[in-house]
């Protein structure tokens, strides 16, 4: 798992860089997990966490300038755009929706969602984001 940025933004370089570190980081899957038994069993939780460790896809990062378009950030099928006109949010919340989109992303072939749903009521991809949030 590893998100690629190689434009010149500091800001969103130093984000990148720490959303990989804690997506590599064992204790973040620990989190995960306690919060999965929170709400599914045991085993879901185990094979839920062993899927999305064993997905192991790269995906960029492109940024973009437009002050018009209100929208931070949006997922394409194996890439993220981020509007660098709207930066002002702080690491930790640009952390979290980065790390929501790259589970969007992973999640593109439905591996993840079969086992746990993507509901609107569940809403997984976002709370794996607050998660991350801690770690910032």
């Amino acid at each position: 798992m590893k998100l690629i940025y190689n434009g010149g933004n500091r800001r969103l370089s130093r984000v990148v860089k720490r959303a990989n570190e804690i997506l590599l980081s064992s204790f973040y899957y620990i989190e995960i997990e306690k919060y999965l038994q929170q709400n599914y069993d045991e085993e879901t939780s185990s094979i839920f966490i062993k899927e999305l460790r064993s997905l192991n896809k790269r995906v960029s990062i492109k940024g973009f300038w437009n002050p018009i378009r209100r929208e931070p950030l949006k997922s394409k099928n194996d890439y993220i755009l981020i509007n660098t006109a709207h930066l002002s949010k702080s690491h930790r919340t640009l952390l979290a929706q980065l790390i929501a989109e790259y589970l969007l992303i992973l999640n593109q072939s439905e591996q993840l969602s079969r086992i746990i749903p993507f509901t609107d009521e569940t809403n997984i991809p976002a709370n794996f984001g607050s998660i991350a949030k801690n770690f910032m």
